[in-house]
């Protein structure tokens, strides 16, 4: 007789209160979560009451005391791998640990070192045996883990900034084509670490916070940086089956790559900060960034992830358009603004030489 598992994850988790205290329609996302064997979210701010705040523009954080909330609703695996976790320092990201365990809510991408960070999350149920691990690229100086140092695992990436001379005296202004590559060893360390785990178990699936805030890179260049496709090769190619990608805050493409699924980015999911009622501040007075296009249009727009296993292998993957409501809380959608999430998310797949197709409002991979 088969065995089935059933995984339902969602993008960027930013809570300021209990996420238990919601509407009925928000209840309908929660309860999906709840039905599934594995409920997965990034955790997009650390859970502290440390006043160490970083020297960034943008902070983040929440009361330990909501951790509990986020199991009820079922979740039950966290990546800290982003570029918020330590923005009240080392303190804040291992009091988000500890209130996290206390919740009975398992934590990838994070730890006391690096060895702590890169290590997984394992389950088995069903007779199948899954990994968990989160890897960001989006690192704010001194958040990354190292050999004795709490933080996040890593995979740094660099920067060049080509002018265009010619183009820039017609268009004054214009900003630079931005060039990007990842640190070979960071890449090489984590695909080390893949390799040996997908030795022990029947799938991996990786948690990356990486690419550029919608908004924040030149629409010429696209949705994706430069480092991310070879990057995500590389990565599955060392063992990894699936990835769930975010950090950009709108939905991206899909691609199938070596019998292993990217997901680019799940877009938004839950963030309390772009209510109605909350006002937003920079932390820094300068550069003066504008932050609307984080907060509206597309930034609200997501999916819930479906994602069957059968005997250990991937069976079906299906996303479900959700949009957050003036609580900054997501809802399921249908109709036209299902429909507007989804061809979205099917044109930058079809850049990517892959597809999903579109049947009943759902967004289907085929395996």
């Amino acid at each position: 007789m088969s065995s089935f598992v059933k995984i339902v994850s969602a993008g960027d988790l930013a809570p300021l209160r209990h996420v238990t205290d919601c509407q009925k329609d928000v209840n309908r996302v929660w309860d999906f979560f709840k039905q599934s064997d594995v409920g997965i979210v990034n955790l997009e701010l650390p859970l502290t009451t440390s006043e160490e705040r970083a020297d960034k523009a943008i902070t983040l954080k929440a009361d330990p005391s909501i951790s509990f909330s986020l199991r009820d609703v079922g979740l039950d695996v966290v990546s800290l791998a982003n570029n918020h976790a330590g923005d009240f320092g080392s303190k804040g990201l291992l009091e988000t640990i500890d209130a996290l365990g206390e919740a009975n809510v398992a934590v990838v991408g994070a730890g006391n070192n690096l060895q702590e960070a890169f290590s997984p999350v394992i389950q088995e149920m069903n007779g199948m045996k899954i990994a968990h691990i989160g890897i960001c690229t989006a690192l704010p100086t001194g958040y990354a883990a190292g050999e004795n140092k709490p933080g996040v695992a890593p995979v740094r990436a660099k920067s060049r900034f080509y002018i265009d001379s010619i183009t820039l005296d017609e268009q004054p202004g214009m900003a630079p084509w931005v060039e990007t590559a990842v640190v070979e060893d960071d890449l090489n360390h984590a695909c080390d670490i893949i390799s040996k785990i997908k030795e022990d178990v029947d799938l991996v699936i990786a948690q990356v916070h990486w690419g550029v805030p919608n908004g924040w890179a030149a629409l010429f260049q696209g949705p994706l940086a430069d480092y991310q496709r070879p990057m995500a090769h590389r990565l599955i190619d060392a063992g990894v089956d699936v990835i769930m990608g975010h950090h950009p805050h709108v939905v991206h493409g899909v691609e199938t790559y070596n019998n292993g699924i990217i997901v680019y980015s799940l877009g938004n999911f839950l963030f309390h900060s772009m209510s109605e009622d909350h006002v937003k501040h920079l932390t820094t007075k300068y550069p003066p960034y504008q932050l609307e296009s984080l907060e509206t249009g597309e930034a609200l727009d997501g999916v819930v992830m479906e994602t069957d296993l059968k005997d250990g292998k991937l069976h079906s993957i299906q996303f479900h358009p959700i949009r957050m409501n003036r609580k900054g809380e997501p809802e399921f959608i249908s109709g036209h603004q299902a429909r507007d999430v989804l061809e979205r998310m099917k044109k930058h797949s079809n850049e990517l030489n892959s597809d999903i197709l579109i049947e009943d409002e759902i967004g289907k991979v085929v395996i």
